[in-house]
């Protein structure tokens, strides 16, 4: 082996040196990487392992030998060391030969690994003594390191950034930092100039560069001028501006513009062509398509730098972007407002061109009537009933002429601001009288039905403009009467909606027609002034077209609002919804009527079922039907269960069996007793005598109002009206030896009434609550009390929930037993709350003796 070894004496005592110290040491194998001659001269790498055991049949140790060509991994390593220490050299020559200060320090321990020659200079130390030291000790003479130190906050992908003032060096310095690996060691790179150094002011003006750059309201870009689509450089708003980061602007655009709009694209080529040629410059305006896809505008300057004139000998294009976005919708904004306006304009010219016309038609007409007849007049002045038609024909003209010019300057009040609202005290029920009268004519000319009901309205005095207010009641009744053929139906309701203000009501006025109606197109047009739709229909109605203006206007200025429907051919519907000041003054009811039946009869079950409540709210008992046959049965059990209807409330107009053979049909059952009331939304003047010699004794116009009903039945309400001939049977009857129940909460009260009922012979048990009355009458036999008077207001448990729990009781006379309210709260709710609970009756305090008498014998008798 030596002498095999003889050409490289170092590899052959690597090889056998360490094979013999293993063998020393008690270790049987070693691994070399050894150089093996060849027979034609030179060597191949050879990894060996060897093995060295004791052989049994020599005296000496045996060595077993496996040998692996390595070379190629030998030579690759070699060529990559030799690329390491030249990429080391060359790396550690150009941070000898840069300007500025270059730390390497040990990110574990800040041990210093290299300083340049700068940082030595800097330092004003050698390598020699400063390599080794800890970095913070060396730069800034500190015995533990910097409280600012950026080792938490850099990484290995880009330089970190930071200015560093350095007391003991006394000056400021611009500082990199970033990881990097040096030998096998994990640490901190640091590149630093200081205030002196002409680097350190270029990269100063860099940062105002880029400050300034960030204040300006758009984006820079160098754009290629080879291909006209490669970005060689971008600043200031740039990526904020086309929506993409910095890298999704490298990998999904590849730097290239291509988030400018395709169409735009090709447009502007020309144009760069043209500045190549002229070495010019000018403005212009694109569209680009952000990351999310939204479009932008912008005004973009471009500037063409040739080639001999650019640093890095590359032609390019300049360019400034601003987004013009806002602004370019606002402009078109208000050009489409421009275009809105001068077509509303043309509209509103040609709107009242058409009005003048319209006008001056509508005008001529009733004068022409009225200077015609007047002509007529004078030529007859000797024929007294000519002349007295002509007279009435005059005045009728004269007063379509009158409204016309009202309509008139009511809209040139509107508009000029002029009007006012006249606040008042005003009565609802009067004042839609008023507007039905008016209209009850134009209804019976054309030969129309009007329907008009009243919903739950329990404040019918308020406050407001009551002029004003039956003018939009008016126009919209007219307008419905108007546009409505011959036959049709009209139909007006007033409900009283809940408000969430104290004293103030929402009244909501509706009107129906099944008239002819509107096109779709032209509701949004119905209240501005001079509009009529186009319709063969109504060329010949007379109208201004002013009427809806002006009724929209005057809701408005109640702070209250118009809801249209309509479909043409079919009809139309307006609900008028306005706020109103309430006037608190409750209806009280007759005490004698409080309790009593009372019947209506009309085939329109939205008034029978509205009435039949206002009536409950009076603390009457409200019962309807929708026919006279019904009626008629009604009366019958009524009688037959001897609780006979005070009144009835009949319409005069019903399918069938009308108001007149009803009114005779009842007679023959009620005999003259029972006051029956005629109600009707027509003129009835030419009806009344007939009714009136049928048996009616009192006539009400609908729609009816709470009010008007409680009027009218107080006319009938006397001690000879109130009891009928069953009655007055019934008022004889014995009391003696019947029992009651008595719940009062006040000592003084009990004992008066107690000893009242007692003189009447009437046996009483008393109870000082509601809670000890259901008690005591659960605890009593069947039949054993005739009636149970009960207070209202009362500890533990009130009269109401009293009353509830004994009707709610699992025995026969639970819901039949009488019970009597008695209390103070005489108002009409309060009396049609005792009816809802299932109280019989209400007899208001200081109890009268003789009515409380005449009750108990109707119930107990």
């Amino acid at each position: 082996m030596y002498h095999y070894y003889k050409d490289y004496p170092k590899d052959f005592t690597v090889l056998s040196g360490n094979l013999l110290s293993n063998y020393e040491k008690g270790e049987a194998s070693v691994q070399v990487t050894v150089r093996l001659p060849l027979k034609d001269k030179g060597f191949k790498w050879f990894r060996i392992t060897a093995t060295v055991t004791e052989s049994e049949e020599h005296d000496v140790p045996i060595v077993y030998a496996v040998f692996s060509d390595v070379t190629d991994m030998v030579d690759k390593y070699k060529k990559t060391a030799k690329v390491c220490r030249e990429k080391a050299n060359s790396f550690e020559f150009m941070m000898e030969e840069y300007a500025g200060n270059i730390y390497i320090s040990d990110m574990d321990n800040y041990e210093l690994l290299y300083l340049n020659r700068t940082a030595c200079e800097t330092l004003k130390q050698p390598a020699s003594s400063m390599v080794g030291r800890k970095c913070y000790e060396v730069i800034q003479g500190r015995t533990s390191p910097c409280p600012f130190c950026t080792n938490d906050i850099i990484n290995d992908k880009e330089f970190y950034e930071w200015e560093f003032d350095n007391p003991v060096l006394e000056r400021t310095f611009m500082i990199k930092n970033r990881i990097i690996n040096w030998e096998g060691r994990k640490a901190r790179l640091e590149l630093s100039y200081d205030m002196f150094s002409t680097e350190y002011k270029l990269a100063k003006k860099d940062k105002e560069r880029e400050v300034i750059l960030r204040t300006l309201p758009g984006g820079f870009v160098r754009l290629d001028a080879r291909d006209y689509e490669t970005i060689l450089w971008y600043g200031a708003d740039f990526l904020n501006l086309i929506g993409y980061s910095e890298e999704e602007f490298e990998t999904k655009l590849k730097s290239k513009c291509g988030y400018v709009h395709p169409d735009d694209y090709k447009k502007i080529i020309p144009v760069l062509d043209e500045l190549k040629e002229t070495n010019g410059s000018t403005v212009t305006e694109i569209r680009i398509i952000r990351s999310d896809g939204s479009i932008k505008n912008l005004t973009m300057t471009l500037c063409y730098v040739p080639e001999k004139d650019s640093w890095d000998g590359i032609p390019s294009f300049n360019s400034l972007g601003m987004d013009v976005t806002e602004e370019r919708m606002e402009q078109e904004r208000q050009r489409i407002a421009l275009e809105d306006a001068y077509q509303t304009a043309k509209v509103a010219n040609e709107a009242k061109t058409n009005f003048l016309s319209s006008m001056s038609h509508d005008i001529r007409t009733p004068m022409n009537a009225i200077m015609g007849m007047a002509a007529i007049a004078k030529m007859n002045t000797n024929e007294p009933d000519k002349v007295r038609d002509c007279l009435n024909k005059i005045n009728i003209s004269s007063k379509h002429l009158l409204s016309l010019i009202n309509e008139v300057l009511d809209m040139s009040k509107i508009e000029s601001g002029k009007i006012n609202l006249m606040l008042e005290k005003i009565d609802l029920s009067e004042l839609v009288e008023n507007v039905a009268d008016i209209c009850k004519p134009l209804v019976a000319e054309k030969n129309q039905q009007l329907k008009m009901s009243v919903g739950r309205v329990r404040h019918e005095k308020v406050i407001a403009d009551g002029d004003r207010l039956q003018q939009v009641l008016l126009n919209l009744m007219s307008n419905a009467i108007k546009y409505t053929p011959e036959g049709g139906t009209i139909t007006f309701r007033i409900n009283e909606l809940s408000s969430a203000i104290d004293n103030l009501g929402q009244y909501e006025f509706i009107f129906i027609d099944n008239g002819i109606g509107m096109a779709e197109d032209f509701i949004p047009h119905i209240f501005e002034p001079f509009s009529r739709a186009e319709d063969s229909r109504i060329s010949k109605i007379q109208g201004t077209g002013l009427g809806m203006a002006i009724t929209d206007n005057i809701v408005r200025m109640m702070n209250g609002i118009i809801e249209v429907q309509s479909t043409l051919g079919v009809g139309s519907k307006f609900v008028v919804s306005v706020p109103m000041e309430i006037q608190n003054e409750e209806e009280m009811c007759d005490e004698e009527l409080v309790g009593l039946p009372v019947l209506v009869v009309d085939d329109d079950q939205i008034v029978c079922e509205n009435a039949s409540a206002l009536l409950d709210e009076l603390g009457m008992r409200g019962y309807w039907v929708l026919s006279g046959q019904e009626a008629i049965l009604s009366v019958i059990s009524a009688h037959e269960r001897r609780d006979d209807f005070f009144a009835v409330i009949l319409d005069w107009k019903m399918p069938e069996m009308d108001g007149l053979e009803t009114l005779k049909a009842l007679r023959k059952n009620l005999g003259d007793d029972v006051p029956i009331i005629i109600i009707s939304a027509y003129d009835y003047s030419e009806i009344e005598e007939e009714f009136l010699e049928a048996g009616a004794d009192a006539f009400l116009s609908k729609p009816l109002f709470k009010s008007k009903m409680l009027h009218v039945l107080q006319l009938f309400c006397t001690h000879s009206n109130l009891i009928s001939s069953d009655y007055e049977e019934k008022n004889d009857a014995d009391l003696s030896n019947k029992k009651v129940l008595l719940a009062e909460d006040n000592d003084l009260n009990r004992e008066i009434a107690i000893e009242l009922l007692q003189m009447e012979g009437i046996e009483v048990d008393s109870v000082e609550n509601g809670k000890r009355a259901v008690e005591m009458f659960e605890a009593s036999a069947v039949g054993d009390y005739g009636a149970i008077l009960m207070d209202i207001q009362m500890p533990v448990m009130n009269g109401y929930d009293a009353t509830k729990d004994i009707r709610s009781l699992n025995r026969v006379d639970a819901k039949t037993v009488p019970i009597i309210a008695l209390t103070a709260n005489a108002f009409a709710t309060d009396v049609g709350k005792a009816r809802s609970v299932g109280m019989n009756e209400h007899v208001a305090k200081p109890i009268n003796v003789k009515h409380l008498i005449k009750v108990l014998q109707r119930w107990m008798g």
